[in-house]
């Protein structure tokens, strides 16, 4: 009996964790298509083909399935941050040119967690989307991941550069900020001006390492041998 009621509370689990990952993935293709005020419960429940109910057991409200939504798009995205490289190998701070493959390998890793292939499209839409029209997920995705990665990478500018104002740090930081957001915005216009396979994989490699080259010389380090 005991062994029944173990199986049971495994399923039942199981169950809720699916239901709570479908309700995201029906909602994120929603709110990334139609924004958040254009969907209603109805409409993710009918997606996520679950009952409407589901929606306020698991999240409450709405809202709040909004910013979970929008925090689950981050999450899945991976998003490296200088930090995350560090910790990796914390040697590489110790001379110019470590710190300057620190630099080369998160904007490489950047740009593959935002452009990779088997990403869902909606994840990037969405959030895209809260940036250009912030909603009440903003302040959440401000304070929980957007924030605190600009605060990194400024840290790391200053690190390299200890005289670098707070100004110049953001304006760094800002580099590749701009550049990914620029592929993601303006996909469609570049695809028409320069044909549908202009961003393709290998641009992307391509793109990466023009901006880590300008990174690494603005830092006023060393450039890594493959980026001469």
């Amino acid at each position: 009996m005991a062994h029944f009621r173990t199986t049971s509370k495994s399923t039942m689990m199981r169950r809720s964790t699916a239901t709570r990952s479908a309700l995201i993935a029906a909602a994120g293709e929603l709110f990334a298509e139609f924004g958040f005020e254009g969907v209603s419960t109805r409409m993710i429940a009918d997606r996520a083909d679950v009952k409407q109910s589901a929606i306020h057991y698991h999240f409450g409200s709405k809202e709040s399935l909004y910013t979970e939504t929008c925090l689950a798009a981050h999450a899945r995205g991976n998003h490296t941050t200088f930090s995350d490289v560090l910790q990796e190998n914390p040697r590489l701070m110790e001379s110019p040119e470590g710190q300057a493959e620190i630099i080369r390998t998160t904007v490489f890793r950047k740009f593959h967690d935002h452009f990779r292939p088997d990403r869902p499209e909606w994840e990037a839409r969405l959030l895209l989307r809260e940036i250009a029209s912030p909603t009440i997920a903003m302040s959440t995705l401000i304070e929980v991941i957007y924030r605190p990665d600009n605060e990194n990478t400024a840290r790391f500018y200053q690190s390299v550069r200890p005289k670098a104002s707070d100004a110049a740090a953001a304006a760094w930081a800002d580099l590749i900020y701009g550049q990914i957001l620029l592929y993601s915005m303006a996909r469609k216009s570049i695809e028409m001006a320069r044909g549908e396979d202009a961003l393709s994989e290998k641009y992307y490699h391509t793109a990466a390492a023009t901006l880590a080259r300008a990174m690494i010389l603005e830092a006023g380090l060393p450039l890594p041998t493959d980026l001469q």
